[in-house]
């Protein structure tokens, strides 16, 4: 039986998400925490609005989250100056190593999907899902 695209990239996601979880346990996030502490880590200090811009995440759920990174110590939070409402958002030292953790078992869970794959293949396979993601980024608007 042939799967659909919508089935098989919920596998993947699936399987992804059961291979990353003792990472998670290990470094103590949540789901959906990891994927923050990354955005920091690569963008810089950012507010809550700029992540959930970027995953086109609610933002009440991008604050549910953020809190309690914060109040597990893996993420500070200072006012904008100019506006009451906004917050910036910075790694703390634990947020950093933790999303540098993360990232180290990202890519080798990485190697692992991309094993038999050839460098021209994996990098048009990333290329189609870029492609697929500003494909559903334009239905969404």
């Amino acid at each position: 039986m042939q799967l659909s695209l919508h089935q098989l990239l919920f596998r993947a996601n699936h399987r992804q998400q059961n291979t990353l979880q003792p990472v998670r346990d290990e470094l103590g996030l949540g789901r959906g925490q990891p994927k923050i502490l990354t955005y920091l880590n690569t963008h810089g200090p950012s507010t809550q609005s700029d992540i959930s811009e970027y995953f086109s995440i609610d933002p009440a759920s991008v604050s549910r989250m953020t809190e309690i990174l914060r109040q597990n110590g893996f993420l500070s939070r200072t006012p904008v100056e100019d506006c009451r409402r906004a917050n910036r958002l910075e790694l703390t030292e634990k947020g950093v190593k933790a999303a540098e953790k993360w990232a180290e078992k990202c890519a080798e869970m990485e190697r692992h999907m991309l094993q038999g794959f050839t460098a021209e293949e994996s990098e048009t396979l990333k290329s189609l899902l870029h492609r697929l993601i500003d494909n559903m980024d334009k239905i969404e608007k």
